[in-house]
């Protein structure tokens, strides 16, 4: 199977950027990988670069949507990231399928019973 992939932003880190106030310049995103009710994310962060006059979009008219389509257009390592996640979760869907069996050598851990409210 494969994951289905989301960038969700956490934060972002602004300059002034010939002479354009609250650029953008840094974003912290988490890859978010879901599969089969399963779910794995990896935190990132990613440098972009100076805008153009012409596409400066300012702070308060951007979305998460946009930044995070930055975030796609800018990061390197989306595949590898994307490809660690596969990863992870391949291995815990398989794991969910299987049961916590007791091992037939491990000791039994006795649990004390509760002291009774009864005198």
């Amino acid at each position: 199977m494969s994951a289905t992939f989301t960038i969700k932003i956490n934060g972002i880190r602004t300059a002034t950027v010939n002479g354009l106030e609250n650029t953008v310049k840094q974003v912290d995103w988490t890859m978010v990988g879901e599969e089969s009710g399963v779910s794995f994310e990896l935190p990132q962060t990613t440098n972009l670069e100076d805008p153009e006059s012409a596409n400066f979009v300012p702070l308060a008219n951007l979305t998460e949507a946009e930044v995070a389509a930055w975030v796609e257009a800018t990061a390197t390592n989306l595949d590898g990231v994307k490809a660690h996640i596969q990863f992870v979760l391949d291995k815990e869907v398989a794991k969910a399928t299987l049961t916590s069996t007791a091992m037939p050598w491990a000791p039994v851990v006795e649990t004390p019973a509760a002291p009774s409210a009864t005198p």
